[in-house]
């Protein structure tokens, strides 16, 4: 990741898009630059090669590179050296368009530190090209899981469970996704992935899916925003070991000041909208 991250710093003018698999992937790397901008700014302004950097080929590689560069090494640590990363992906690469990162599902929980760091790029749809597979969904708001409908006939502004039937084989099966339609180009649907149609947390009869779960936290950063706090990253799982079970969760919490984090009262007020936004069998 240093090596990478030192081409993108010295190329920063021409960089149009940022791309990791996942969005916990590039959160990473905005952490490894926190981390690790001193070094980089001394390898841009020296054009030394870190110590780091072990394999032989590819620190061949980067000395040809590698150029003396003061003015840039200045900006990239002035820009660093602050508490405040809201926006710095366009602060440090301003000609970024978009990010290529998957963030539905389980993902979906960095899209607002991705917001934060991006400074707010433009959300984008897809446009599925039915020229490899038959697609169906299956309408989410029906109460008959039964019936179908072919790709062309969904309605915007509603959810579907997606089924594809595939071109060799004839195999045809539910994904597992759920999708959201946007809008039509030209008479294709544009989607939006929504979430994995499964259970996340489960105790007896109740059954909270992810979307369900995701929207619960979203309450909790709610409150914590007029904390200046938010939330990075949560996890959970259901504790059946205790009378009454209860859904236990950890929230990772940035704050950008000190001074006006959040207290037990108010991280007991999160608690309460989090379960208070869950299904009422829970």
């Amino acid at each position: 990741m240093y090596t990478q991250m030192l081409c993108g710093l010295y190329e920063r003018n021409e960089v149009l898009c940022i791309r990791a698999i996942f969005a916990s992937g590039l959160l990473r790397a905005i952490r490894f630059l926190q981390v690790h901008f001193s070094n980089l700014c001394h390898d841009i302004n020296t054009s030394t090669s870190s110590s780091t950097i072990t394999h032989l080929g590819l620190r061949a590689c980067m000395d040809k590179i590698m150029r003396p560069d003061p003015e840039l090494s200045e900006f990239i640590n002035h820009v660093c050296e602050g508490e405040n990363w809201e926006g710095i992906i366009r602060r440090i690469w301003p000609n970024t368009k978009y990010l290529d990162v998957i963030v539905t599902g389980a993902m979906a929980q960095y899209i607002p530190m991705l917001d934060y760091y991006s400074g707010g790029l433009h959300k984008v749809s897809y446009t599925i090209m039915p020229n490899m597979t038959y697609f169906e969904c299956i309408p989410l708001d029906d109460n008959s899981t039964h019936r179908i409908v072919d790709f062309a006939n969904v309605e915007v502004g509603k959810e579907y469970e997606i089924v594809v039937t595939t071109q060799s084989g004839l195999y045809r099966y539910k994904v597992g996704d759920v999708l959201y339609m946007t809008g039509f180009q030209n008479s294709t649907p544009q989607v939006k992935f929504v979430s994995r149609k499964n259970v996340l947390l489960n105790m007896d009869i109740d059954n909270t899916d992810e979307f369900e779960l995701q929207n619960a936290i979203e309450s909790a950063s709610t409150l914590l925003k007029t904390f200046n706090a938010r939330v990075v990253e949560y996890t959970s799982y259901a504790n059946v070991k205790s009378i009454p079970g209860h859904y236990v969760m950890y929230l990772e919490l940035l704050t950008n000041d000190t001074a006006t984090e959040p207290d037990h009262e108010v991280l007991g007020q999160c608690s309460l909208a989090i379960e208070e936004a869950l299904n009422s069998v829970y």
